[in-house]
């Protein structure tokens, strides 16, 4: 997950960077594993239990920890956004080989608009600037402006299912009361953290209750007569339709608040967690091109041949090398550089040789 930019950082919260870690896990996982979707019910299973919560988890925890500056916005953010865009452009051309100038949008529009994974980052650049008036109300009503301020990100990410939207805009208001949720409700989940995270029986009470409610759901997925396809429900990038409506949407926000809420509880003192959850930015930028990658050369298609035992085995082993590769120090510290050269390298350059040529 990229976190959002922030000013006058406090000290980490641990819980935060726990879900974060726990968050890229499952994104990785999640788009790894889509390519055998269909052709065992335990892939269906796993996949729609993940697609349940996972970016609800990390739009909240990018609420967590959002605050809006727009020098940041602009010299890291969509410095980086557009960055990334240009080198998947060309990752497509060249690799893929994909004809970008014949595609809908043409070759501005393949520069501009999100492929695939990269519609978070292109969605944080629209829900951080709401962050001033979130916080303004509740800074200034309380927790009743709180809820105010969530109500309205709400009615936006409930009644935005009613058409589809040009400009890929369909993702950035369905998961948009996540967010919002995190950025006015912060005090709120970390005085819950702070009373749970000592309390081993609430804790295990709390992780028993996730795993039994989860464990049903891919039970009942794997009695299906039917693959189970919950496409539109779990990926809101349609409109309502065939099923999926107003209500099916406001129930995932409820689950989906409440499995972070939970996931706060159980994991939020996971060290192990936390220190992956500080390196997730070149782990989300680049396992997409990777996954993308190992399907051009044809990696994925032979385990399918072997049966459901060698196709999760390859995902495990495809999915946990991606993210230990991208998330070494190395990587992680040069796309930090990448992503703060406009922010924080040139100026800091320049403040140097200022300060160099004063003495």
């Amino acid at each position: 997950m990229i976190e959002v930019t922030q000013t006058n950082r406090p000290a980490r919260q641990v819980y935060v960077d726990a879900l974060k870690g726990l968050g890229i896990i499952l994104v990785v996982w999640g788009h790894f594993e889509e390519y055998y979707r269909g052709t065992s019910p335990v892939f269906n299973g796993s996949f729609e239990c993940i697609y349940l919560f996972h970016m609800a988890l990390f739009c909240l925890c990018s609420g967590l920890v959002a605050k809006l500056n727009l020098k940041k916005y602009i010299g890291q953010q969509l410095w980086l956004y557009l960055l990334c865009q240009g080198g998947l452009l060309a990752f497509r051309a060249v690799v893929l080989t994909e004809d970008i100038a014949a595609a809908e949008g043409g070759l501005l529009g393949a520069f501009l608009l999100p492929w695939r994974h990269m519609w978070y980052l292109y969605a944080l650049l629209f829900w951080e600037l709401t962050v001033p008036l979130l916080r303004l109300l509740r800074d200034k009503l309380g927790f009743v402006g709180g809820l105010l301020g969530f109500g309205a990100a709400l009615a936006v990410g409930l009644l935005a299912g009613g058409r589809q939207w040009p400009f890929t805009l369909n993702r950035v208001f369905a998961f948009f009361p996540f967010f919002a949720f995190g950025v006015v409700f912060r005090q709120e989940v970390a005085r819950w953290y702070a009373a749970v995270s000592t309390s081993l029986p609430v804790r295990w009470v709390l992780g028993g209750v996730a795993a039994v409610v989860y464990g049903s759901w891919f039970v009942a997925i794997l009695r299906q007569a039917e693959p189970v396809y919950e496409g539109a429900r779990i990926f809101h990038d349609a409109p309502y339709g065939a099923g999926y409506t107003m209500a099916t949407r406001a129930a995932f926000y409820l689950i989906g608040i409440l499995t972070t809420l939970a996931l706060v509880a159980v994991l939020g003192n996971s060290r192990t967690l936390a220190s992956l959850g500080r390196r997730t930015l070149p782990v989300y930028i680049l396992h997409m091109p990777v996954l993308a990658f190992l399907i051009e050369l044809g990696t994925y298609a032979p385990p399918n041949e072997k049966g459901a035992l060698a196709v999760a085995g390859w995902v495990v082993f495809a999915a946990g090398g991606t993210v230990c590769l991208l998330a070494a120090k190395p990587v992680c510290a040069l796309f930090t550089g990448v992503a703060n050269l406009w922010y924080k390298g040139i100026p800091a350059l320049l403040r140097q040789k200022k300060a160099d040529g004063e003495a």
